[in-house]
């Protein structure tokens, strides 16, 4: 089960889900499976969520939208949806007060993955004071992530394996969408299997390199020019394609990599120096544009910006670590293996309106002198917030 976040203005997302319920094709139109309303139509549901919106008028996101997607394998009727949803929403923190509507969706291109809609207000009548209190949507993505794990195991549905636990990062549905479409992995799943057959056949960093390439796979390595200490990794494919490595998986990133192919720093410093130079001089005039300013993006396309323009997570957010302060942000978040930010190209499937997602990267400089590369790990990451939380203090 996966759970797609997004906060943004109820109004909003009432109308994107009142088009699926008078969709030309009946078969493909969804279905309002449950709700709270005095009505159902929609001048009746406009008129309560701008009743109980007078009551605090500083509030400008005040729906919380999620789709709910399951695996193939999960058999599930309307009734078992309208429970787990119902479970979901009292566990993000909504009550029985809170005006809610829930649709199943019938329009994907895979009618074999079910998913419904819930749209939810963040506002409720405190029925000791007639006041309006406010849903918050802090920590959001941690507290659905756990919410899942919980819903899979009660319900007995296919269990995802969290945004920690998963080597690999899922495919987006955008991704899944394309291999329906077209019948083609996007990029960035293709550089997955390419670097998982260099790392079965590699025992060192040597190794690594030269089966990655023979793959079409070059390899750029975060090394400090004076220890020589590499805290990250990035991957560009043949043809242009730069994917972080935590933006393929956990198994991809360089905090983890690094054991299985038996990296020593000493003895491997100079062959990783001579892998990023003869990366460098094969990609140079691409790493001279995003040097420039254009960001590189890990996800699906064709070459150099358009690659970056489609990427695919998320992201989730290895984790993606959500913020306080309600009111600014009406990004989708992701719950499950994958994570997200935003930005993804749209196809023709109106879902991508409501919850798109994308693996953006942004680059970080070695030097003043050296091209942009990858990411830190997750322990540099974590002691630098170690060191800003002390500063703070």
């Amino acid at each position: 089960m996966i759970a797609i976040q997004k906060v943004h203005s109820f109004v909003s997302a009432l109308n994107y889900n009142d088009e699926k319920l008078r969709l030309p094709d009946k078969s493909k139109r969804a279905e309002l499976l449950a709700h709270n309303f005095l009505g159902t139509e929609k001048d009746e549901i406009l008129e309560e969520v701008k009743l109980i919106n007078s009551l605090n008028t500083r509030v400008k996101n005040d729906g919380y939208h999620v789709a709910l997607s399951f695996s193939e394998k999960d058999k599930i009727d309307d009734d078992t949806l309208i429970a787990i949803a119902d479970d979901y929403k009292k566990g993000m923190g909504f009550t029985d007060d809170h005006l809610f509507l829930l649709y199943k969706h019938n329009d994907g291109d895979d009618h074999r993955h079910i998913h419904v809609h819930l749209l939810l207000h963040r506002l409720a009548i405190d029925p000791d004071n007639g006041r309006a209190r406010l849903v918050s949507d802090s920590h959001n993505f941690q507290r659905s992530e756990k919410l899942c794990r919980q819903l899979e195991h009660k319900y007995g549905l296919e269990v995802v394996p969290s945004s920690k636990e998963a080597l690999d990062r899922a495919p987006t549905k955008n991704e899944l969408e394309m291999i329906e479409r077209t019948g083609r992995v996007s990029e960035r799943m293709l550089l997955q299997e390419k670097v998982k057959l260099a790392l079965d056949e590699s025992t060192s960093l040597d190794d690594f390199i030269k089966e990655c390439s023979q793959n079409g796979v070059y390899l750029l390595l975060n090394q400090s020019e004076t220890t020589g200490h590499i805290s990250g990794i990035t991957y560009i494919s043949e043809n242009g394609f730069i994917c972080k490595g935590k933006k393929l998986g956990n198994q991809f990133k360089w905090g983890n990599l690094k054991s299985k192919i038996n990296y020593e720093q000493s003895r491997d410093r100079t062959r990783a120096s001579e892998a990023n130079r003869a990366t460098r001089e094969k990609f140079r005039s691409l790493l001279e544009r995003d040097q420039r300013g254009e960001k590189m993006d890990g996800g699906a396309g064709q070459t150099s910006r358009s690659h970056h323009e489609k990427s695919s997570s998320s992201s989730p957010n290895d984790g993606g670590a959500s913020r306080k302060g309600t009111e600014s942000r009406s990004e989708p978040r992701y719950s499950g293996a994958r994570e997200s930010t935003n930005g993804i190209q749209k196809n023709e499937n109106a879902d991508h309106y409501q919850f798109s997602d994308s693996y953006s990267s942004s680059s970080r400089s070695i030097s003043s002198n050296s091209y942009p590369v990858s990411d830190v790990d997750d322990e540099e990451e974590e002691r630098k917030r170690k060191r800003k939380w002390r500063r703070r203090r």
